[in-house]
């Protein structure tokens, strides 16, 4: 996978991009964690995952999040924050 590709997913999604940052699920092997991609000038600048916790995401937040996907992941394993998420994130990045 390339963070090119990322990227131009996550530009499709208005709910994705919070602050200055675009916020995505990502599932491996069974655990689901949140991560942050940063970027600056248009150029890629990193990818992390957070702890959902200092943003007041619980796991039974990423758990529904993840039952309620109704679509194929266009990216393997990377699927689109919930709207309870987003509002969650918004609350401390829309500033």
């Amino acid at each position: 996978m390339l963070y090119s590709e990322v990227l131009e997913w996550l530009s499709d999604r208005r709910e994705a991009y919070i602050g200055s940052s675009y916020y995505y699920l990502r599932s491996k092997e069974g655990n689901t964690t949140i991560c942050r991609l940063n970027v600056t000038g248009g150029c890629l600048y990193s990818i992390e995952e957070i702890d959902h916790c200092q943003y007041g995401i619980t796991e039974e937040d990423i758990d529904e999040a993840m039952l309620y996907q109704t679509e194929d992941a266009e990216i393997p394993d990377h699927y689109s924050i919930s709207t309870h998420i987003e509002k969650k994130l918004r609350t401390l990045m829309d500033i």
